[in-house]
Protein backbone atom coordinates (compact mmCIF):
# COMPACT_ATOMS: atom_id res chain seq x y z
CA UNK A 1 0.00 0.00 0.00
CA UNK A 2 1.27 3.03 -0.60
CA UNK A 3 1.98 5.47 2.22
CA UNK A 4 -0.61 8.02 2.43
CA UNK A 5 1.74 10.37 4.28
CA UNK A 6 3.51 11.10 0.81
CA UNK A 7 0.22 9.98 -1.81
CA UNK A 8 -0.15 12.37 -4.60
CA UNK A 9 -2.50 15.69 -3.69
CA UNK A 10 -2.78 19.21 -5.13
CA UNK A 11 0.66 20.25 -4.10
CA UNK A 12 1.28 23.61 -2.68
CA UNK A 13 2.61 26.76 -4.64
CA UNK A 14 6.54 27.23 -4.32
CA UNK A 15 7.63 29.98 -2.30
CA UNK A 16 8.52 32.99 -4.26
CA UNK A 17 10.35 31.47 -7.57
CA UNK A 18 14.30 31.70 -7.84
CA UNK A 19 15.79 34.47 -10.22
CA UNK A 20 18.12 33.04 -13.02
CA UNK A 21 21.71 34.83 -12.58
CA UNK A 22 22.50 37.82 -14.66
CA UNK A 23 23.69 36.90 -18.15
CA UNK A 24 25.00 38.41 -21.10
CA UNK A 25 22.20 39.82 -22.90
CA UNK A 26 19.48 37.18 -23.92
CA UNK A 27 19.92 33.50 -22.80
CA UNK A 28 20.20 31.69 -26.21
CA UNK A 29 20.68 28.01 -26.96
CA UNK A 30 19.14 24.47 -26.46
CA UNK A 31 19.48 21.17 -25.74
CA UNK A 32 23.34 19.84 -26.11
CA UNK A 33 23.83 15.89 -26.13
CA UNK A 34 27.57 15.42 -26.53
CA UNK A 35 27.78 12.32 -24.75
CA UNK A 36 26.16 10.54 -27.65
CA UNK A 37 28.60 11.48 -29.67
CA UNK A 38 32.45 10.73 -29.89
CA UNK A 39 35.19 13.75 -28.32
CA UNK A 40 36.22 14.17 -31.71
CA UNK A 41 33.16 16.57 -32.69
CA UNK A 42 33.17 17.96 -29.99
CA UNK A 43 35.41 20.97 -31.41
CA UNK A 44 32.84 21.16 -34.58
CA UNK A 45 29.85 21.81 -31.74
CA UNK A 46 31.56 24.74 -30.12
CA UNK A 47 32.59 26.44 -33.38
CA UNK A 48 28.71 25.65 -34.68
CA UNK A 49 27.69 27.79 -31.08
CA UNK A 50 29.86 30.14 -31.93
CA UNK A 51 28.50 30.91 -35.12
CA UNK A 52 25.19 30.93 -34.36
CA UNK A 53 25.73 33.30 -30.99
CA UNK A 54 24.79 30.53 -28.83
CA UNK A 55 25.04 31.42 -25.10
CA UNK A 56 23.64 28.65 -23.04
CA UNK A 57 23.06 24.64 -23.39
CA UNK A 58 21.18 22.67 -21.82
CA UNK A 59 23.16 19.39 -20.83
CA UNK A 60 22.56 15.91 -19.21
CA UNK A 61 19.11 15.48 -19.84
CA UNK A 62 19.27 11.72 -20.65
CA UNK A 63 22.60 10.68 -18.96
CA UNK A 64 21.64 8.57 -16.24
CA UNK A 65 23.06 5.77 -17.42
CA UNK A 66 26.48 7.04 -17.22
CA UNK A 67 26.25 9.05 -13.76
CA UNK A 68 24.60 6.23 -11.66
CA UNK A 69 25.63 2.91 -13.61
CA UNK A 70 24.43 1.03 -10.27
CA UNK A 71 22.67 1.33 -7.56
CA UNK A 72 25.67 2.65 -5.19
CA UNK A 73 27.76 3.51 -8.14
CA UNK A 74 28.41 7.27 -9.85
CA UNK A 75 30.60 8.69 -12.18
CA UNK A 76 30.48 12.26 -13.48
CA UNK A 77 33.63 11.93 -15.61
CA UNK A 78 31.83 12.97 -18.71
CA UNK A 79 29.55 15.29 -17.47
CA UNK A 80 32.26 16.79 -15.76
CA UNK A 81 34.14 17.29 -18.98
CA UNK A 82 30.63 18.43 -20.51
CA UNK A 83 30.14 20.84 -18.24
CA UNK A 84 33.98 22.38 -18.05
CA UNK A 85 34.30 22.71 -21.78
CA UNK A 86 31.15 24.66 -21.82
CA UNK A 87 32.37 26.56 -19.54
CA UNK A 88 35.77 27.39 -21.07
CA UNK A 89 33.86 28.36 -23.99
CA UNK A 90 32.35 30.93 -21.97
CA UNK A 91 28.87 29.63 -22.02
CA UNK A 92 26.29 28.93 -19.25
CA UNK A 93 24.72 26.06 -18.33
CA UNK A 94 21.26 24.87 -17.64
CA UNK A 95 21.80 21.58 -16.00
CA UNK A 96 19.69 18.13 -15.73
CA UNK A 97 19.14 15.67 -13.30
CA UNK A 98 19.11 12.87 -16.01
CA UNK A 99 15.93 11.96 -15.13
CA UNK A 100 14.42 12.32 -18.78
CA UNK A 101 14.85 8.39 -19.22
CA UNK A 102 15.21 5.58 -16.99
CA UNK A 103 18.54 3.25 -17.20
CA UNK A 104 18.62 -0.08 -17.70
CA UNK A 105 19.57 -1.10 -14.61
CA UNK A 106 16.25 -0.13 -12.66
CA UNK A 107 14.42 -1.92 -14.51
CA UNK A 108 16.00 -5.24 -14.03
CA UNK A 109 16.24 -4.13 -10.41
CA UNK A 110 12.85 -2.84 -9.85
CA UNK A 111 10.45 -4.21 -12.29
CA UNK A 112 7.48 -2.06 -11.15
CA UNK A 113 9.42 1.06 -12.28
CA UNK A 114 8.11 0.51 -15.38
CA UNK A 115 4.48 1.88 -16.57
CA UNK A 116 1.68 -0.20 -17.29
CA UNK A 117 -0.08 1.48 -20.46
CA UNK A 118 -3.45 2.08 -21.44
CA UNK A 119 -4.35 -0.99 -22.94
CA UNK A 120 -3.26 -2.53 -19.60
CA UNK A 121 0.15 -3.73 -20.85
CA UNK A 122 3.38 -3.88 -18.70
CA UNK A 123 6.28 -2.51 -20.38
CA UNK A 124 9.39 -4.00 -20.72
CA UNK A 125 12.62 -1.81 -20.66
CA UNK A 126 12.73 0.69 -23.25
CA UNK A 127 12.17 4.07 -25.22
CA UNK A 128 12.55 7.20 -22.89
CA UNK A 129 9.01 7.86 -21.10
CA UNK A 130 8.62 4.39 -19.44
CA UNK A 131 8.76 5.29 -15.97
CA UNK A 132 5.72 4.98 -13.28
CA UNK A 133 5.54 7.91 -10.88
CA UNK A 134 3.93 6.16 -8.24
CA UNK A 135 6.85 4.04 -7.90
CA UNK A 136 8.78 4.49 -4.48
CA UNK A 137 12.22 2.47 -5.80
CA UNK A 138 11.67 5.23 -9.51
CA UNK A 139 11.10 8.60 -6.93
CA UNK A 140 13.73 7.31 -4.44
CA UNK A 141 16.56 6.64 -7.42
CA UNK A 142 15.39 10.14 -9.35
CA UNK A 143 15.70 12.33 -6.10
CA UNK A 144 18.92 10.88 -5.47
CA UNK A 145 20.25 11.42 -8.22
CA UNK A 146 18.59 15.00 -8.48
CA UNK A 147 20.57 15.31 -5.42
CA UNK A 148 23.64 13.96 -6.45
CA UNK A 149 23.78 16.29 -9.67
CA UNK A 150 23.17 19.22 -7.48
CA UNK A 151 25.67 18.55 -4.49
CA UNK A 152 28.53 18.32 -7.30
CA UNK A 153 27.92 21.36 -9.45
CA UNK A 154 26.30 23.61 -7.41
CA UNK A 155 29.12 25.82 -6.94
CA UNK A 156 30.29 25.44 -10.32
CA UNK A 157 30.05 29.29 -12.15
CA UNK A 158 28.74 28.17 -15.02
CA UNK A 159 25.58 26.40 -13.65
CA UNK A 160 22.92 29.04 -13.90
CA UNK A 161 19.59 26.62 -13.41
CA UNK A 162 18.15 23.19 -12.92
CA UNK A 163 16.20 20.95 -15.52
CA UNK A 164 14.07 18.48 -14.05
CA UNK A 165 13.09 15.87 -15.75
CA UNK A 166 11.99 15.95 -19.74
CA UNK A 167 8.61 16.46 -21.33
CA UNK A 168 6.42 14.93 -18.75
CA UNK A 169 3.71 13.45 -20.50
CA UNK A 170 5.41 12.18 -23.48
CA UNK A 171 3.45 8.88 -24.78
CA UNK A 172 0.38 10.04 -22.92
CA UNK A 173 2.08 10.34 -19.91
CA UNK A 174 -0.16 7.98 -17.00
CA UNK A 175 0.14 4.77 -15.80
CA UNK A 176 -2.30 2.30 -14.85
CA UNK A 177 -0.46 -0.23 -12.40
CA UNK A 178 -1.44 -1.11 -8.94
CA UNK A 179 0.66 1.08 -7.45
CA UNK A 180 -1.03 4.11 -9.37
CA UNK A 181 -4.85 2.72 -8.60
CA UNK A 182 -3.91 2.59 -5.23
CA UNK A 183 -2.44 6.32 -5.29
CA UNK A 184 -5.52 7.55 -6.73
CA UNK A 185 -8.08 5.94 -4.60
CA UNK A 186 -6.34 8.06 -1.64
CA UNK A 187 -6.33 11.16 -4.44
CA UNK A 188 -9.83 10.69 -4.07
CA UNK A 189 -10.62 10.17 -0.72
CA UNK A 190 -8.69 13.74 -0.20
CA UNK A 191 -10.56 15.41 -2.75
CA UNK A 192 -14.20 14.17 -1.71
CA UNK A 193 -13.73 12.77 1.75
CA UNK A 194 -16.56 10.13 1.71
CA UNK A 195 -17.69 8.06 -1.34
CA UNK A 196 -21.42 9.81 -0.91
CA UNK A 197 -19.57 12.74 -2.06
CA UNK A 198 -18.00 11.19 -5.24
CA UNK A 199 -21.02 9.01 -5.90
CA UNK A 200 -22.84 12.38 -6.04
CA UNK A 201 -20.03 14.16 -8.43
CA UNK A 202 -19.29 11.61 -10.72
CA UNK A 203 -23.45 10.87 -11.02
CA UNK A 204 -22.12 7.04 -10.25
CA UNK A 205 -26.30 6.32 -10.45
CA UNK A 206 -25.85 5.99 -14.02
CA UNK A 207 -25.15 2.67 -15.76
CA UNK A 208 -25.39 1.23 -12.16
CA UNK A 209 -22.01 2.55 -11.40
CA UNK A 210 -22.74 3.41 -7.65
CA UNK A 211 -19.34 2.51 -5.53
CA UNK A 212 -19.55 1.48 -1.82
CA UNK A 213 -16.40 0.46 -1.93
CA UNK A 214 -13.17 2.52 -2.29
CA UNK A 215 -11.82 -0.40 -3.49
CA UNK A 216 -14.16 -0.95 -6.40
CA UNK A 217 -12.57 2.10 -7.85
CA UNK A 218 -10.09 1.22 -10.94
CA UNK A 219 -8.25 3.43 -13.34
CA UNK A 220 -10.10 4.12 -16.34
CA UNK A 221 -8.70 2.45 -19.32
CA UNK A 222 -8.97 0.26 -22.21
CA UNK A 223 -10.01 -2.51 -19.93
CA UNK A 224 -12.48 -0.28 -17.57
CA UNK A 225 -14.57 2.79 -19.31
CA UNK A 226 -13.03 3.73 -22.35
CA UNK A 227 -13.73 2.73 -25.86
CA UNK A 228 -12.17 3.34 -29.34
CA UNK A 229 -8.63 5.20 -27.20
CA UNK A 230 -8.46 7.72 -24.56
CA UNK A 231 -10.71 10.11 -26.57
CA UNK A 232 -14.16 8.12 -25.58
CA UNK A 233 -15.03 7.63 -21.88
CA UNK A 234 -18.38 5.78 -20.54
CA UNK A 235 -17.84 7.89 -17.28
CA UNK A 236 -16.58 11.45 -17.56
CA UNK A 237 -16.45 12.35 -14.19
CA UNK A 238 -13.52 9.34 -13.32
CA UNK A 239 -11.58 10.35 -16.68
CA UNK A 240 -11.03 13.88 -15.60
CA UNK A 241 -10.31 13.07 -12.31
CA UNK A 242 -7.61 10.28 -13.37
CA UNK A 243 -6.58 13.65 -15.65
CA UNK A 244 -5.97 15.53 -12.76
CA UNK A 245 -4.54 12.56 -10.51
CA UNK A 246 -1.88 11.87 -12.94
CA UNK A 247 -0.87 15.60 -13.41
CA UNK A 248 -0.42 15.93 -9.33
CA UNK A 249 1.62 12.79 -9.55
CA UNK A 250 3.52 14.28 -12.29
CA UNK A 251 3.90 17.62 -10.29
CA UNK A 252 4.92 15.58 -6.94
CA UNK A 253 8.05 13.47 -8.96
CA UNK A 254 9.37 17.29 -9.89
CA UNK A 255 9.01 18.99 -6.85
CA UNK A 256 10.55 15.67 -5.02
CA UNK A 257 13.79 16.17 -7.35
CA UNK A 258 13.43 19.94 -6.81
CA UNK A 259 13.48 19.26 -2.82
CA UNK A 260 16.52 17.23 -3.26
CA UNK A 261 18.25 20.11 -5.24
CA UNK A 262 17.29 22.52 -2.44
CA UNK A 263 19.22 20.94 -0.10
CA UNK A 264 22.26 22.04 -2.35
CA UNK A 265 21.60 25.03 -4.09
CA UNK A 266 19.04 28.37 -4.50
CA UNK A 267 19.14 28.34 -8.24
CA UNK A 268 15.90 28.35 -10.21
CA UNK A 269 14.86 25.09 -11.65
CA UNK A 270 12.40 24.12 -14.76
CA UNK A 271 11.03 21.49 -16.79
CA UNK A 272 10.07 21.59 -20.44
CA UNK A 273 6.45 21.48 -21.84
CA UNK A 274 5.10 20.94 -25.12
CA UNK A 275 2.38 23.19 -26.42
CA UNK A 276 -1.09 22.85 -25.65
CA UNK A 277 -0.61 19.28 -24.27
CA UNK A 278 -3.74 17.48 -23.54
CA UNK A 279 -3.06 14.45 -21.17
CA UNK A 280 -1.16 16.66 -18.47
CA UNK A 281 -2.97 20.67 -17.08
CA UNK A 282 0.38 22.32 -17.43
CA UNK A 283 -1.18 25.17 -16.29
CA UNK A 284 -1.14 23.58 -12.85
CA UNK A 285 2.47 23.16 -12.97
CA UNK A 286 2.47 27.34 -12.56
CA UNK A 287 3.19 27.65 -8.97
CA UNK A 288 5.87 25.02 -9.03
CA UNK A 289 8.29 26.38 -11.48
CA UNK A 290 10.91 29.06 -10.92
CA UNK A 291 10.46 29.73 -14.64
CA UNK A 292 8.59 27.66 -17.53
CA UNK A 293 10.85 26.05 -20.54
CA UNK A 294 8.97 25.07 -23.40
CA UNK A 295 9.70 22.85 -26.91
CA UNK A 296 9.30 24.43 -29.96
CA UNK A 297 9.10 21.69 -32.99
CA UNK A 298 8.21 23.96 -36.58
CA UNK A 299 7.13 21.34 -38.87
CA UNK A 300 5.65 21.80 -42.32
CA UNK A 301 1.93 20.98 -41.18
CA UNK A 302 1.62 24.31 -38.92
CA UNK A 303 -1.25 26.34 -39.70
CA UNK A 304 -0.93 28.34 -42.61
CA UNK A 305 -1.32 31.24 -40.77
CA UNK A 306 2.40 31.29 -39.46
CA UNK A 307 4.30 30.94 -42.19
CA UNK A 308 6.94 34.04 -41.78
CA UNK A 309 7.20 32.70 -37.98
CA UNK A 310 7.90 29.07 -38.73
CA UNK A 311 10.66 29.99 -41.49
CA UNK A 312 12.30 31.98 -38.67
CA UNK A 313 12.01 29.11 -36.44
CA UNK A 314 14.00 26.85 -39.02
CA UNK A 315 16.14 29.77 -39.86
CA UNK A 316 15.14 30.07 -42.97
Amino acid sequence: MPDPRTAPRTPAPAPTPAVLPATRGIAFGGDYNPEQWGKDVWDADHEAFDAARITTLTVGVFIWSLTQPAEDVFDFTVLDEIVQRAADEGRTICLATGTGALSPWIARAHPEVTRVDFEGRRHLYGQRHNACWSSPQFRRLAAGIAGRVAERYADNPAVVAWHIGNEYGGDGGACYCDLCAAEFRLWLQRRYGTLDELNEAWNTTFWSHRFTDWEEIVPPSALSEHWKGRGHTAFQGITLDYYRFTTDNAIRQYTEERAAIREHSDLPTTTNFMGFFQPLDYHRWAPHLDFASWDNYPRAATSRGAPRSRTTSCGA
